[in-house]
Parts: structure tokens; C-alpha cells; sequence
């Protein structure tokens, strides 16, 4: 990622779904380890996966859902989405984690559901397990044709990867998705998003001086007091509204993660933009950078 200063900029990246802008963090075009690529956190659901290499993650476009592609993609619609080996990740509505809850769930209710919605009755389900939680791997065909993979997982925080077919980059995050408690951030959730919240109520409350000395040295080698202080008056009208994060991009030792900025009681609202960089310094997360939603002319 780019050391830029504390800034005021319009955020333009990836234009997707719905014509609404989304954030991302991008990842090399070359194929990598697993291991070595870059994980995306949800802060709200508490899930992890690794973020396939040349792919983004775009949490803004549709609210609940990341939507996971490789750029460049023209898409209007979350099936345009899949046609172009696009994925989609969401939370699945499961209190009772046992297998038989799960299998009964998956037959039950979320098949006959499928069915309905893309009105086709030729769907198969395999049921399994990977990294010790129970999953079910649906195939949809209509016509003939496949339409629909699914991959859903049991576990504390169940959650369901659909895309067109089962490619090599589903298959990167089907073998990575797991609960954040089993996960190598698992010690540093908490922290970050703390971090994050801490740093976000210092802005919004224009303690400009406070949120400089709580950043990283990169922060204040790169961006002086005034600018920060200029920065935060520029973007005031912005910082007063709510300010959605919904996860984010982790690498060691960096976090990186898209603002949301609705006005109050205007969720709907197409949001403006914004995106800031945390940095692990001295055992303790900071703010590396931070990008503001340029003010209406």
C-alpha cells in the first residue's frame, strides 16, 4: 500500500453494483501461496478468509454481503457478477450449530428456498466437513446448465460463498473461510476494531492533536498537525454522520478498511466514501493514513 498524507479525496475505486462506489484492497495479479496472500476480516459477522490472488473485496455495494471479483468487471447486477467468476459471502441465520441443525437447515430451508428463486428443481447437495465444521457443497442447474455453486459452512459464524461454478478462486476461500476465534487473528480482532473506533470518535470530535499522537511514526513523518487539523475541518460535515466499517483488508503488520458515511437516518443514501490504514507499531495498532470524502463544491 502507498504511504500517502492524511488527505481530502474523492474515493473512486472499483465501480460496481448498482453504480455504487466500492472500496478494495488489492492483492498481486501473480499466483501466490495461500498463505502468503492478504485475508479479509467481517467485523460483523466475525469471519475470515484469504482474498485470491488479482481478486477485491467490495463490502460496500451490496450491505451484509462482500462481493468478491477480479477487476477489470463491468456488472450491474450481482448475476453479472457471477457470470464474470465473481463470488458473493454472506452470513447465514443459524443459531443452532449441531450437524443435525445444519443438515436439517440445508434440506429444509435453504434448498426449497433456492428452488423457488431460481425456479429450477435440478439441485444436488453434498454434505462434508473441512477444517472440522460441517459444509454443504450445492450445485444448481437449470435448463441444463449450471447456474449456482454454493459452499455453505457450519460453525460459530456460519456463512454461505456463492458463485456460478467451483473455480480455483472459490476454492482458495472455500479451504480458508473460518471463524474469527480459529483464525491467526484471533488475538487481534478486538484490538483492531478498538483501534478503529477509538481513532474514528478522535476524528469525529476534531481532537485533531490526539489523533496525531496516537498514529504511527509513518503517519507523522508523512502528514504535519495543520494538515491533519486542515483535513478534518474539510471533511466535518462528513465526519458528523454515521460512519459504517464493515471489515477490512489485514497483512501483517497492516489493516486496511473502506468508511462508510450515511446521514443520519439515511441509510439508503448513496454513501460517500472514505478509507483508513491501521499499522501495527510497538506491539499497539495506529493510524497509518486516513482518506476523507472530498467536501461538495
Amino acid at each position: 500500500m502507498s504511504r500517502t498524507k492524511i488527505m481530502i479525496l474523492v474515493v473512486a475505486l472499483a465501480l460496481v453494483v448498482g453504480g455504487a462506489l466500492g472500496y478494495s484492497q488489492r492483492s498481486t495479479n501473480k499466483t501466490v501461496p495461500v498463505g502468503s496472500l492478504p485475508e479479509y476480516f467481517n467485523f460483523g459477522n466475525n469471519y475470515v478468509f484469504s482474498i485470491p490472488g488479482s481478486y477485491i473485496v467490495d463490502s460496500q455495494s451490496v450491505l451484509g454481503a462482500e462481493l468478491v471479483y477480479s477487476t477489470p468487471i463491468s456488472a450491474k447486477t450481482v448475476e453479472d457478477v457471477y457470470s464474470q467468476n465473481g463470488m458473493a459471502i454472506q452470513a447465514v441465520d443459524l443459531s443452532d450449530h449441531s450437524a443435525q441443525a445444519f443438515k436439517d437447515y440445508v434440506n429444509n430451508k435453504y434448498v426449497p428456498q433456492l428452488k423457488q428463486s431460481l425456479s429450477t428443481e435440478d439441485i444436488a447437495v453434498k454434505f462434508g466437513k473441512t477444517n472440522g465444521n460441517d459444509n454443504a457443497r450445492i450445485t444448481v442447474k437449470k435448463d441444463g446448465g449450471q447456474i449456482r455453486f454454493i459452499y455453505l459452512r457450519n460453525g460459530q459464524h456460519p456463512t454461505s460463498l456463492i458463485a456460478k461454478s467451483e473455480t480455483d478462486n472459490f476454492k482458495v476461500i472455500e479451504q480458508t473461510i473460518k471463524d474469527v476465534e480459529s483464525s491467526d487473528l484471533k488475538n487481534e480482532a478486538g484490538t483492531i476494531k478498538q483501534t478503529l473506533q477509538n481513532s474514528l470518535q478522535l476524528a469525529k470530535s476534531q481532537k485533531d492533536q490526539d489523533l496525531y499522537n496516537s498514529g504511527s511514526p509513518e503517519l507523522r513523518a508523512q502528514t504535519t498537525l495543520p494538515q491533519l487539523t486542515a483535513a478534518l475541518n474539510a471533511a466535518g460535515t462528513y465526519l458528523s454522520q454515521n460512519i459504517t466499517v464493515s471489515g477490512g483488508s489485514y497483512k501483517s503488520p497492516e489493516f486496511s478498511a473502506a468508511l462508510r458515511f450515511t446521514p443520519p437516518g439515511q441509510n439508503n443514501a448513496q454513501p460517500a466514501i472514505g478509507a483508513i490504514t491501521l499499522k501495527k507499531s510497538d506491539n499497539q495498532w495506529k493510524v497509518e493514513a486516513l482518506s476523507l470524502p472530498a467536501p461538495k463544491q
